[in-house]
């Protein structure tokens, strides 16, 4: 099924004129030599068949849609890859994937005819295509995968449809499409997902009828330092705010149903987050390498902190985890603040009595303290409320304050008090 040159030979445009039938034969044999260099290689997958490869010299390529009766279903990894002469692409309706690296770096390429079968374009298919100026995503594709477009330095037109679901990291970096696009949006957005932003903005302000941020959108962001989400915000993807070491504070829509991997990971000057009631999970590594953070609140919605969720956060002192039955992931990292030989926690988990918090604490031997127990003495009872009361008449001292601190403002006062009341008589 490889190197089928009697399939490329009719699909290779502008190689062949029209000739006698009495003459063909006789040309055929002149140009032979000719066409053999310029050949489209072909590969079966799953599906049908894949375009593989390409001669050095093509210039313009219409891609057979069936190579032996068998459709052509994509376009493979690298399969052009710096075909420097090449300078128009058509690609048939049977093909569904447009692979990774399958036009990069054809810094000819000016032409390009995707059709709507198409779903998905991989990850730099189209990177560094300096002569291409304009694209048309057609209705049908779904994903336009991390720097697709990126480095096409005279791309100036992109029509995007309504299908398109994801586009991932620095798609169009580097594009003039994109720079006139900040100029008019400081924001990056299409079908309700901020997929980017200029990295001028220091509190850019996500508009109403934003439903999700894109994985990577901030990643990396020097100037970022605080970020205010719409009620319509309910997604945050992955590598969201990674690395955006200015960030101090944010402020969470209250519908939030969603926080990827990462997302707040190795944000050095982030001090402290207040979780919404809409959020159930902590993905794994959300808030890894935050150095600034120091205590840490979950509210009784959430069921399920993930693996190192809270690793290496060097100045994290408290933990306070309001569901007695919140699934923990079994790690010693899932909370850390110290490495030498191994991971550990030193800071104090507070929860309530046989609770997970509780089990896991005991079992990689981080202090535990019971919410509520202001006297330390092990119990949330009515001694910890007429300790509190001379505490607050300034007749009496509180052991553990951080016990009682049932509004999570890092301070005790008559408002703690009235919730720790209402908790013991429930």
């Amino acid at each position: 099924m490889k190197n089928n040159f009697r399939t490329l030979a009719a699909a290779i445009i502008g190689i062949v004129p029209v000739v006698s039938m009495s003459g063909f034969n006789s040309y055929a044999e002149e140009i032979i030599d000719e066409i053999q260099e310029e050949f489209l290689e072909f590969t079966e997958n799953d599906t049908g068949i894949s375009v593989t490869g390409c001669g050095r010299s093509v210039r313009d390529v219409e891609i057979p849609s069936e190579v032996d009766g068998v459709p052509v279903t994509d376009i493979g990894s690298q399969a052009f890859f710096a075909c420097t002469n090449l300078k128009s692409v058509v690609i048939p309706d049977t093909v569904t994937v447009i692979g990774s690296n399958a036009f990069c770096e054809c810094a000819e390429l000016a032409e390009v005819f995707i059709p709507e079968s198409v779903e998905v374009i991989d990850e730099y298919a189209f990177y560094d295509c300096n002569n291409l100026t304009s694209v048309v995503i057609p209705e049908g594709i779904k994903t336009i995968e991390w720097s697709a477009f990126a480095q096409c330095s005279n791309l100036t037109y992109v029509s995007l449809p309504s299908t398109l679901e994801n586009i991932g990291y620095n798609a169009f970096a580097d594009t003039p499409w994109l720079k006139a696009l900040y100029k008019e949006n400081s924001m990056f957005i299409h079908n309700n997902t901020l997929y980017s932003a200029k990295e001028t903005e220091f509190k850019p302000n996500i508009p109403g009828g934003v439903e999700k941020i894109a994985e990577s959108a901030f990643e990396g962001s020097e100037y970022l330092k605080r970020v205010t989400m719409p009620d319509s915000l309910t997604y945050i993807g992955k590598y969201a705010f990674a690395e955006c070491n200015h960030l101090t504070k944010v402020s969470f829509s209250p519908n939030i149903t969603y926080i990827g991997e990462s997302a707040f990971s190795d944000c050095s000057s982030l001090k402290s987050i207040s979780l919404p009631e809409s959020l159930a999970e902590i993905s794994p590594r959300t808030f890894e390498y935050c150095s600034s953070l120091e205590s840490m609140v979950f509210p009784e919605n959430i069921q399920y902190i993930g693996k190192k969720a809270f690793s290496s956060c060097d100045s994290l002192r408290s933990v306070i985890i309001e569901n007695p039955e919140c699934e923990i992931y079994d790690a010693n990292n899932t909370f850390s603040n110290v490495y030498t030989d191994d991971f550990m926690f030193t800071g104090t988990i507070y929860g309530y009595e046989n609770s997970t918090a509780q089990v896991y604490a005991e079992k990689y031997g981080v202090k535990f303290s019971v919410i509520g127990d202001l006297n330390s003495d092990s119990q949330f009872t009515v001694a910890d409320l007429v300790c509190a009361e001379k505490y607050l008449l300034g007749s009496g001292e509180l052991p553990d304050w951080k016990a009682g601190d049932r509004n999570n403002d890092d301070e005790f006062d008559v408002y703690d008090m009235v919730l720790l009341r209402r908790h013991l008589v429930v």
